[in-house]
């Protein structure tokens, strides 16, 4: 089993950070890009300043001409350089002081820009070109370092990421809180899904989105039908066993008067599963299926049915103030205990004790009688058949089947042991965090 609601927020995490990685190291090759575009046209302009600036001197010497270009050439080291290569002279920038300037490799011919490494930390940004001026050759060298504006680029490219990061988390937080709102349908839906099981009132003002309406309701005739598909059965059972009990009163008074021994036991057998399917009846009442199992009133009304009916023997309880419900079936609850506590006054003497304990994560039932008990042989015999004895297995009469069947729903366990009374010992427990499953909240 795993969360819907963490894994689509770990999906949309995953994905949101792809997306902003990607969007800011695109981000940064443009403005890379941006940045080495303006300073390439920064550069072409010197070049063609640079151009109008070289003239011949009256010795027909090439020079450039004073005042023509930006005093930043000036400088040395300043990280704006020039060279031009005309009729064998090489006319450089006081800035390319002591400083050797990279060749094209070797290309005469080459027109362009190009990136190459300057003295020191310098990044150098190259833009080349080759002119003719008055009949003569001019190759046109202009460069300028562009570290200082990369290391500023750098600079904001950490401030993007710091930004990126925060508002990736307030979306991731702002995500959460949409799914946590949109998730919470589900856990109203649960309780009120507990809340038509246990009978309880449902909780109203929440609109029910369209897309799960129709499994809501789906659910809610399902549990409905379920519920009186269980009245229905339980009813027709108490109903059959009234009606047949006449016509087997009937039945008995004959087989006594015609004394045929052949028809007594089959109809003592009748007998008794009538009497036991009264019983049955009686111990779940009247109460419709399903609503909260609450000890303290169900184990009053319990053991006041069975000193009616076994008015010889003391039936003891022993609990704690146990008033707080439990989302555990009260009908089943009530047929478990009913019929284990029937066998304890059935096989006891003169006494049987129940004992109840409730923890946060388990519910535990003890049923003592102080009558003959169970042998070490029988003991062994219904643990190894798994608690499935037959019901008219004579000696045992434990009814263990339909406690079985109703442990196994709850995931619980049944145990048998000799009691301190001196008669047998029975131990259910079962899981009280299976009976209500939690959800995690939104």
């Amino acid at each position: 089993m795993y969360s819907l609601k963490r894994k689509i927020t770990r999906n949309l995490t995953i994905n949101m950070i792809i997306v902003m990685s990607v969007l800011l190291i695109v981000m940064y090759f443009f403005m890379q890009q941006l940045l080495r575009d303006y300073v390439l046209t920064r550069l072409v302009h010197d070049a063609e300043s640079l151009i109008s600036a070289v003239e011949p001197d009256a010795n027909q010497r090439w020079q450039v001409m004073p005042g023509r270009m930006s005093a930043v050439y000036e400088r040395v080291r300043s990280g704006h350089y020039y060279q031009v290569s005309v009729d064998g002279q090489d006319l450089l920038s006081r800035s390319l002081f002591d400083t050797d300037i990279p060749t094209t490799a070797g290309n005469a011919d080459f027109s362009g820009h190009y990136l190459t490494p300057g003295p020191g930390s310098e990044t150098w940004l190259v833009w080349v070109q080759q002119i003719r001026k008055k009949g003569q050759a001019l190759n046109i060298w202009v460069a300028e370092d562009i570290e200082p504006i990369q290391q500023q680029l750098r600079q904001y490219t950490f401030y993007a990421l710091a930004l990126v990061l925060l508002v990736t988390a307030i979306l991731i937080y702002l995500q959460q809180r949409i799914l946590g709102q949109s998730f919470y349908i589900f856990t109203w839906l649960r309780e009120n899904l507990s809340s038509i099981r246990h009978r309880k009132a449902q909780q109203p003002g929440l609109q029910i989105p369209l897309e799960i309406a129709p499994l809501v309701t789906e659910i809610e005739k399902l549990v409905d039908h379920l519920r009186n598909r269980i009245e229905r059965t339980r009813h027709t059972i108490g109903n059959l066993a009234h009606e047949l009990k006449r016509p087997l009163q009937l039945l008995s008074m004959q087989q006594e008067n015609e004394k045929n021994s052949a028809q007594a036991e089959p109809l003592a057998e009748i007998k008794r599963i009538l009497e036991r399917e009264l019983k049955r009846a009686k111990i779940s009442g009247s109460s419709k299926a399903g609503g909260d199992f609450i000890i303290a009133d169900e184990m009053r009304f319990m053991i006041a049915v069975m000193e009616k009916i076994y008015p010889q023997i003391e039936v003891e309880l022993a609990c704690e103030n146990l008033a707080e419900p439990l989302e555990l079936d009260r009908d089943d609850m009530l047929e478990l205990t009913g019929n284990l506590l029937d066998n304890a006054c059935k096989f006891a003497s003169s006494k049987a004790v129940l004992a109840i304990r409730v923890t946060d994560r388990r519910l535990t039932l003890i049923f003592e009688d102080d009558g003959k008990g169970l042998d070490t042989r029988q003991v062994e015999e219904i643990k190894q058949r798994g608690v499935r004895l037959d019901e008219t297995v004579a000696g045992h009469g434990l009814g263990l089947g339909i406690c079985n069947d109703i442990i196994d729903t709850y995931q619980g366990s049944l145990s048998f042991s000799a009691s301190a009374l001196g008669g047998l010992k029975v131990t259910v427990q079962i899981p009280l965090e299976l009976a209500d499953t939690q959800y995690p909240e939104p």
